[in-house]
């Protein structure tokens, strides 16, 4: 049979219709495949300009249970109910968004100043979290500050994460605190170390307040990456994942990410993997090409 150049692009646009459009269509990434062992989380941002909801869809469609997305504070409370509504369809879960507000300095948790706007943030957190029923919410300690000792930095830290788990105890939110790498991504920033940010949550000492181990952030600060999750363990609240050297999916760089999973699994972790990367192709290709990433670091043996 002959095929014009007229009807071949007709097929061709069809298709696309049918993989990006709001249809059902499962595009043939989880037709088939076995659930993830572990809960994993894509970030919204990914398939932008798609709306949050959208890209929801497509999560979904691809086999994934659960979500992360750091603009969600930016939406409004209509928008957030939409996603929720979506959610509930779906069947999905929201991992995290971030508390503080843009910038370093005026949410910083090391400068007794700040904290006035940083607890705002975390009522604004909870008020947002009553609507979407995410998970955890991550928290930065901000940059350091000059003119203080590395003692009374900390101690304003463990000061006002106790005044924060006050405002959240009344829910179901945890609060993560986040180590950031200062070689590569934030320079200045105030907790940068497992050991550090251990040492602020021991001193809180609250349930609902813990750590986020972001593995991109800690390979690159101070490596050790399973032997670190071990050891703080009982003090980690969420964890995030990215390759190094680039901040993309796993297969990218250095980083056995299904060692890592498998520690996370046989350590018996219930709570969501957040993918807070990069994608190394844009687009809907290029998620796929994600997941395919993440179904081969999530083939690790069980027993």
């Amino acid at each position: 049979m002959t095929i014009s150049r007229r009807n071949l692009l007709a097929s061709t646009t069809a298709t696309a219709a049918a993989i990006l459009g709001a249809g059902a269509t499962r595009l043939g990434a989880a037709d088939g495949a076995p659930p993830f062992k572990l809960r994993y989380g894509p970030h919204v941002g990914w398939l932008n300009p798609e709306p949050p909801v959208r890209q929801l869809e497509i999560f979904a469609q691809h086999g994934y249970t659960a979500f992360e997305y750091n603009g969600l504070p930016s939406r409004t409370p209509q928008q957030c109910e939409e996603i929720r509504r979506k959610m509930d369809d779906l069947k999905m879960s929201m991992g995290t968004f971030v508390v503080n507000r843009g910038g370093w300095r005026p949410t910083a948790m090391p400068d007794r100043g700040a904290h006035r706007m940083f607890l705002e943030d975390v009522r604004r957190a909870v008020e947002l979290h009553k609507i979407v029923g995410n998970e955890v919410a991550t928290v930065t300690s901000g940059l350091g500050v000059l003119n203080l000792t590395f003692e009374q930095q900390t101690r304003n830290c463990v000061d006002v994460l106790k005044r924060a788990a006050e405002i959240v105890e009344k829910s179901r939110l945890v609060l993560v605190l986040e180590p950031l790498n200062v070689k590569v991504d934030h320079a200045g920033y105030f907790v940068v170390y497992s050991d550090h940010a251990s040492e602020i949550i021991g001193q809180v000492n609250h349930p609902q307040v813990k750590i986020l181990f972001d593995c991109y952030h800690q390979q690159i600060s101070e490596g050790n990456i399973i032997n670190n999750i071990n050891m703080y363990w009982d003090m980690i609240g969420y964890f995030q994942t990215g390759d190094v050297p680039g901040r993309k999916e796993p297969g990218t760089g250095e980083m056995n990410y299904q060692n890592i999973f498998k520690t996370l699994y046989r350590r018996g972790y219930k709570g969501i993997v957040g993918l807070e990367h990069g994608m190394l192709n844009p687009g809907i290709e290029g998620f796929q090409k994600v997941t395919e990433a993440y179904r081969q670091a999530d083939s690790f043996a069980t027993s």
